[in-house]
């Protein structure tokens, strides 16, 4: 794993057919939702991620890894891990696989006492879940912001 910067960390929950994306502030502290958008092949994927990394100057990028409920590496992880390994030879970024487990569902309970809020309204759950993924990764390496 290459060396990383210091500043903002980037987190992805990828979906069959939608990305999540969240970030962390400057000093990681706080995980917040940024959107979800519809990326359908590996190509539309790595382009996505290299514009948030490039316009958030994120220095790491956390993605969710769906380990099964015990704990096992199933085929969506292997897939997972196959994304996280071509997306760090194309984008040069270091990253961390963190553990998704549950964070859809978390998601898309918070969604469903928020409906009515207008700035949770258009937020997809897939960036709900990326945040909550982030939130995890943040809370695992402690306020000092360095793993």
């Amino acid at each position: 794993m290459a060396k990383q910067k210091s500043g903002r960390i980037l987190s992805i929950d990828i979906g069959d057919k939608w990305l999540g994306i969240a970030v962390s502030d400057p000093l990681r502290l706080i995980a917040s939702p940024v959107t979800a958008i519809r990326c359908e092949t590996e190509d539309e994927l790595i382009k996505a991620v290299g514009n948030f990394i490039e316009e958030y100057d994120a220095g790491l990028l956390v993605i969710g890894f769906p380990r099964s409920l015990d704990g096992s590496t199933g085929p969506q992880a292997l897939k997972i891990q196959k994304l996280s390994q071509i997306i760090q030879e194309k984008l040069k970024v270091p990253i961390v696989n963190q553990d998704e487990r549950y964070s859809t569902s978390r998601a898309k309970e918070i969604l469903a006492g928020k409906k009515t809020r207008s700035r949770t309204a258009n937020i997809r759950d897939d960036a709900i879940a990326a945040a909550l993924i982030l939130e995890d990764y943040l809370k695992s390496i402690g306020p000092s912001g360095q793993s």
